[in-house]
């Protein structure tokens, strides 16, 4: 008995691995990637994002918060409003409408009502209308 008959008898026959499968799935996926990764980059739809330009606790009922929105020309967006305490529960909240007429450099301020002294004021998000 030859050591390949003995080598074949105890583990059996070898197969080829058959790598193609993975090599179209490892394709098809980084496709899909780049097709995801253009569409992020380009074809997104439009959104607003606000920057807090600071706030004022004016006393325990009243904060005034300032801000600046970067959005589409010529969309109207609407942007909610908080405040804090400080342990971090919203004490108050405020919707704002933003005209569609407004620039993309403007600054706005909201006074928003509070329920107890706040220590904080932000701009949690902002949507189109």
């Amino acid at each position: 008995m030859t050591n390949e008959t003995l080598m074949l008898e105890r583990y059996g026959k070898s197969s080829k691995s058959n790598r193609k499968p993975v090599t179209v799935l490892a394709v098809a996926l980084l496709v899909i990637f780049f097709v995801w990764a253009i569409w992020a980059s380009f074809l997104a739809p439009a959104k607003a994002t606000p920057k807090v330009l600071g706030y004022e606790v004016v006393d325990a009922q009243h904060t005034k918060v300032r801000f600046s929105v970067d959005k589409p020309a010529g969309t109207a967006v609407v942007c909610a409003a908080e405040v804090m305490n400080s342990s971090f529960a919203v004490v108050g909240y405020r919707q704002v409408t933003i005209n569609r007429d407004a620039a993309a450099s403007e600054a706005f301020e909201v006074s928003v009502n509070t329920t107890q002294l706040g220590v904080t004021g932000l701009v949690e998000k902002c949507w189109l209308k």
